[in-house]
């Protein structure tokens, strides 16, 4: 009879296999609309630069765009009492999330593919996407974010937009440029001139809806 600690560990093993291969799995299915990004943490010390850069007040929707385990999220709300919205379309990532952010109040994660999410709510978008994803998505935020919405990204800049500020953490890691901008000022000239668009009324909201994601 196999002894006991053999049977563990063979059990250990298998449910480690498991995970890898789920983990390979989710990355070849959603090849084509990550272009190859990987589900990484963001570092704590990205984290603490960009809420040292960008205040808050309570009210305000931060949204993030892949929001991995939700660190980012948690982070927002513990520092600035916000309701924080995250999209994450990694079902692997997707759990973590859901179990880490579980019963924090303020933190909701919704699991699908942001480009078919509105995030005309938002006053705060954080992101940490591919180079190849940024020219589309300055064209998604200049259509729905309203006058005053301000756009984090991290190592990559969005084409054509004028950064009001570029930040790099004191960290050896974690010391890459994190671009800040802001509705309108920092839109690309052709459109800068373009009417605001108006804030929507807190009805309206993204997270003013019950039924929207964790809380």
């Amino acid at each position: 009879m196999m002894p006991l600690w053999a049977v563990i560990f063979i059990a250990a093993a298998g449910i480690l296999l498991g995970l890898k291969l789920l983990y390979a799995a989710s990355i070849a299915g959603l090849l084509p609309v990550t272009r190859g990004a990987l589900f990484v943490s963001t570092g704590l010390p990205r984290i603490k630069e960009f809420l040292d850069a960008v205040p808050m007040k309570p009210g305000h929707c931060p949204i993030d765009l892949g929001c991995g385990d939700g660190r980012v999220l948690r982070a927002a709300v513990r520092r600035y009492g916000v309701k924080a919205l995250g999209f994450e379309i990694n079902p692997m990532a997707y759990l973590a999330a859901r179990i880490l952010c579980a019963g924090r109040k303020g933190v909701r994660v919704r699991y699908g593919n942001f480009w078919n999410m509105d995030l005309s709510g938002g006053d705060v978008v954080f992101c940490y996407l591919f180079p190849d994803l940024m020219e589309r998505l300055g064209g998604k935020l200049m259509a729905e974010l309203h006058e005053g919405s301000r756009v984090v990204s991290c190592n990559f800049s969005l084409p054509g937009w004028k950064p009001i500020c570029i930040r790099r953490p004191v960290s050896v890691r974690h010391g890459d440029p994190i671009y800040i901008y802001q509705i309108p000022d920092s839109l690309p000239s052709p459109d800068a001139t373009s009417e605001p668009r108006p804030r929507p009324a807190l009805s309206q909201r993204i997270l003013s809806r019950s039924d929207h994601g964790r809380t």
